[in-house]
C-alpha cells in the first residue's frame, strides 16, 4: 500500500503526515484492508480476535479530532500488526521472545505523538511480522497473500483485489456479531476494471505574432485497475445500507504515441519584424519511466468522493517529452489532465451498464506561452467487470492452459517441394481443469490470421470450439505485415452462470530470407518491411525498388558488397530509391549488421572524434531508406536543373556557393573525416540525417526470423 512503500523507501515524515491527513475514508480503509496478515495458525478463538482487530482499526479512524488523524492512523496500523501477533500462534517452538517484543512495541505506542517514532515502530513491527512468518514456515489456516508487488500491472491489480476481497469476506461474516450501538463501519470491496485514455492535442506558441512552437500528437494509454466500493454496514438493521463511496486505483499497461508532427523555432532574424530562420523538428519522444513498472504509471485514472455526494473522476496522461532533431531542444506535453464531476446516481447508472465513456475539451486559450492548444480533447473509456454473487465461491474450479506456452514463438515454414509441408504454421492447444470432468467443456478463442487459411483439428463448425485439445494449422503467409506479431489464445470455462478465463500470448513470425510471401518475387523481409513506417523516411512516402531494378547493371552499386542502398537521379524514377540485398551486402548476413559514422555538424566533437553507430535487422533497413531519401532530397534541392560541373569545382555534390554557409570548404571535396573516404561533403549530410535515429523504434514491426523479436 502507498504509505508502506513510502516509509520503506525512506520518505520524510512531512509528506507522509500530510498525505495521511488528506486521506479520504475510502483510501484509508482500502489501505488498511491491504495490510498483510501473517501466514500463521489460529489459536482456539480466532473470530473474537479478528473482531477486536476490526474494531481497533475502525476506532483509530473515527477519532473526532482531525488534527490527530495522522497519529491515530499510524497507531491503528501498528496496533493491528501487534494485535494480529497476539491473536495468532506465531511459533510453536519459541513464541515468548516475539510476544515480548510485540508487547514492548505496544507499550511504546501509548501516548505517542511523535510521527518519526511511530514510523520507526511501524518498521520494527513489520520486521517482527516477517520474522513470525518465517518461523511458522508458511503454515496457514487461510490463503496467504503475497506482500511483494507482482511482476506486471495486471497481476498487481489482481493481487490487491484478492487481498481486499478476502478481508471483505472475513469481515462480512463477522458483522452480525457487532453491537447495535456500533457506529456504522465501512468495508471495501474491489471489482476489476480496464480501459484507456486518448489525448488528441498539441501546443502552439507565438512570438511577435509569428508561430514559435507548433506541434500535434495523439497519445493513447491503456490501463487496468480496481473499482473499490466502500460498503456501509448498519449494525442496528443488521445489513449493509445502499450508501456507498467509491475509489478507482489504476496502473497503465501500454502507452502509444502516434501522429507526432511539429516544430519549434530555434533562431530568429535580427531585422524587424522577426521571422524564423531555423526550425528544429520533433520526430522522436521519450516517455517517463514511471513509479513502479518500467514506462508504466500509477493513477492513470482515479476517482474519489466529492462534495454533495458527487464523484470526481480524474484522468492523467503520461509524461512525454518530444525531442528536437537539433539534439538540444525538448518540449514537454501541455495537454495532460481532465476531470469530470458526476452525480452519484449518474455514476452508479454508468457502472450498472458496465462501461463509462467520458469526453472533454481540455484546450486553453491561445497565448504567448506554450499550452494545450484549443480543440485538444481527452477521452476516457472505462469498463467494469463485476463478478456475479454466486460465482465468488467458485474457488474449487481451476482452469489451466498447458499449451501453447505464454509468449511462445511460432514461425511459418519455408517453401518446400512437397506443398503439404510448405508455408504453414502450427499451434497445439491443450487445457486441463480441476475437477477433470470439465476439460471437454473448455471453449477456445483462436486468433485469425487474415490471408492465411486456418484449419482446426478435430473439426468444429463453431468459431469457438469446445474441447481439451486442438491442433490449429495456418496455411499460406498473409499479405499484411500487421497480421504477424502478438496474438492471444483464450480458454474459457463456463459452469452454470459463472465463467473463468485464461489467456496465452503467442507470437507469429515469417522466415526472413525466404520468398514465400504472396508476391513471391522478393525476400520476405523486403516485402513486409516496405509496408511499415520504417519505409517512410521522416514520415514521407517514397518509392522503393529492390537491388538494381531500374538501373543499368553497369551503373548499379548494389553489386558491390558493403553498399546497402543507392539513389541514381539519372535512372531511378521520381522519388525512387534502391535498397540492396541486405543479406549479401551487410557485414553479417544473419543480423544485417552495419556501421555508419556518427556525424553531426552542430556537435563539434563528432567532427573531430571518430565514433560509429551500429544497426541490425529492421533498423538497418530504416536508416538505409533515410540515407538514400536524403540523397534524393539533396539532389532536387541543390540541382533542380541538374548537376553542373562549373558550380561544383570540388565535386562534392554541393554547390560551391553554399558550402561556406553550411560549414564546408568549397575547395575541398571532403571537409571532415578526411582519413576515411566518405565520398564527399554531400555524403556527410546523409550520414547526419540518420544521426538522431532511435534504434528500436520499429521493433514492433519486425516479425522476421531472425529479427528484432527473434534475434539470431
Amino acid at each position: 500500500m502507498w504509505f508502506k512503500y513510502r516509509v520503506e523507501q525512506g520518505a520524510t515524515d512531512e509528506p507522509v503526515a500530510q498525505r495521511i491527513k488528506n486521506m479520504t475514508p475510502v483510501r484509508f480503509v482500502t489501505c488498511l484492508s491491504l495490510l498483510p496478515m501473517p501466514g500463521v495458525r489460529h489459536r482456539t478463538q480466532p473470530t473474537s480476535c479478528l473482531r477486536r482487530l476490526m474494531l481497533l482499526l475502525w476506532r483509530a479512524w473515527m477519532m473526532i479530532n482531525t488534527q490527530q488523524k495522522a497519529i491515530c492512523t499510524w497507531m491503528g496500523i501498528i496496533g493491528a500488526i501487534l494485535l494480529s501477533l497476539f491473536c495468532f500462534e506465531v511459533s510453536a517452538q519459541s513464541p515468548m521472545d516475539i510476544e515480548q517484543r510485540a508487547k514492548r512495541l505496544e507499550e511504546e505506542l501509548q501516548g505517542r505523538v511523535d510521527l518519526n517514532k511511530l514510523t520507526e515502530t511501524y518498521r520494527e513491527a513489520m520486521q517482527l511480522m516477517d520474522e513470525a512468518n518465517r518461523k511458522t514456515g508458511g503454515t496457514t489456516a487461510t490463503q496467504n497473500m503475497p506482500v511483494q508487488s507482482a511482476e506486471t500491472p495486471e497481476k498487481e491489480m489482481e493481487r490487491r483485489r484478492e487481498i481486499i476481497n478476502s478481508r471483505f469476506r472475513q469481515a462480512k461474516n463477522m458483522m452480525g456479531s457487532l453491537p447495535a450501538s456500533t457506529e456504522k463501519p465501512q468495508i471495501p470491496e474491489a471489482f476489476p476494471l480496464e480501459g484507456y485514455i486518448v489525448v488528441n492535442g498539441g501546443e502552439k506558441e507565438f512570438f511577435s505574432n509569428e508561430v514559435k512552437t507548433d506541434i500535434l500528437y495523439t497519445i493513447k494509454e491503456s490501463f487496468v485497475g480496481n473499482l473499490i466500493a466502500l460498503n456501509t454496514y448498519n449494525s442496528t438493521k443488521g445489513r449493509f445500507d445502499g450508501e456507498k463511496e467509491y475509489e478507482i486505483q489504476s496502473l497503465s499497461t501500454k502507452i502509444n504515441v502516434s501522429g507526432v508532427a511539429g516544430k519549434k523555432c530555434v533562431r530568429w532574424s535580427y531585422y524587424s519584424p522577426s521571422s524564423c530562420t531555423r526550425w528544429t523538428r520533433f520526430l522522436r519522444y521519450d516517455i517517463n519511466k514511471g513509479e513502479r513498472y518500467p514506462q508504466f504509471r500509477a493513477d492513470v485514472v482515479s476517482a474519489e468522493s466529492a462534495e454533495n455526494g458527487r464523484i470526481k473522476v480524474t484522468a492523467n496522461a503520461p509524461a512525454v517529452t518530444f525531442l528536437g532533431d537539433d539534439g538540444k531542444t525538448n518540449l514537454g506535453m501541455g495537454c495532460f489532465s481532465a476531470t469530470w464531476v458526476l452525480n452519484r446516481s449518474e455514476f452508479e447508472h454508468l457502472l450498472k451498464r458496465g462501461e463509462i465513456s467520458l469526453h472533454k475539451d481540455i484546450g486553453r486559450p491561445m497565448g504567448p506561452s506554450p499550452g494545450c492548444r484549443p480543440g485538444s480533447t481527452m477521452t476516457l473509456h472505462l469498463k467494469v467487470k463485476k463478478e456475479p454473487e454466486e460465482c465468488r465461491d467458485m474457488r474449487s474450479v481451476e482452469l489451466m492452459i498447458i499449451g501453447p506456452e505464454d509468449k511462445s514463438r511460432h514461425v511459418f515454414s519455408d517453401e518446400y517441394l512437397v506443398s503439404e509441408h510448405s508455408n504453414k504454421l502450427t499451434l497445439e492447444l491443450e487445457a486441463r481443469t480441476v475437477p477433470e470432468r470439465y476439460a471437454d467443456s473448455v471453449e477456445w478463442t483462436i486468433p485469425e490470421i487474415e490471408g492465411s487459411n486456418r484449419t482446426i483439428t478435430p473439426a468444429s463448425t463453431s468459431s469457438t470450439p469446445k474441447g481439451r485439445k486442438f491442433t490449429v494449422v495456418y496455411k499460406g503467409l498473409p499479405e499484411d505485415n500487421n497480421e504477424f506479431g502478438r496474438k492471444t489464445v483464450k480458454a474459457t470455462l463456463k459452469v452454470d452462470s459463472c465463467k473463468t478465463e485464461k489467456t496465452r500470448e503467442v507470437q507469429i513470425f515469417y522466415p526472413r530470407d525466404e520468398k514465400n510471401n504472396p508476391e513471391g518475387k522478393y525476400p520476405n523481409w523486403y516485402y513486409y518491411w516496405k509496408q511499415t513506417p520504417a519505409a517512410r523516411p521522416f514520415g514521407q512516402n517514397v518509392r522503393i525498388a529492390y537491388q538494381c531494378e531500374g538501373i543499368p547493371s553497369s551503373e548499379c552499386k548494389c553489386v558491390h558488397r558493403g553498399v546497402i542502398g543507392q539513389y541514381n537521379p539519372y535512372y531511378s524514377g521520381y522519388k525512387t530509391i534502391n535498397v540492396c540485398n541486405l543479406r549479401t551486402n551487410t557485414w553479417d548476413p544473419d543480423t544485417f549488421y552495419v556501421e555508419l559514422p556518427a556525424i553531426k555538424r552542430s556537435i563539434p566533437s563528432t567532427l573531430s572524434g571518430r565514433s560509429f553507430f551500429n544497426y541490425t535487422y529492421i533498423d538497418t533497413f530504416a536508416v538505409d531508406v533515410m540515407h538514400e531519401f536524403t540523397h534524393f532530397n539533396n539532389f532536387h534541392t541543390f540541382w533542380p536543373q541538374g548537376w553542373k560541373e562549373s558550380e561544383d569545382k570540388d565535386e562534392d555534390d554541393i554547390p560551391d556557393r553554399l558550402e561556406s554557409e553550411m560549414g564546408f570548404r568549397p575547395d575541398m571535396k571532403q571537409t571532415y573525416w578526411r582519413e576515411v573516404d566518405l565520398n564527399g561533403d554531400e555524403e556527410l549530410l546523409t550520414l547526419e540525417a540518420t544521426y538522431d535515429y532511435q534504434v528500436g523504434i520499429y521493433d514492433e514491426y519486425d516479425w522476421a526470423k531472425p529479427g528484432k523479436n527473434w534475434p539470431k
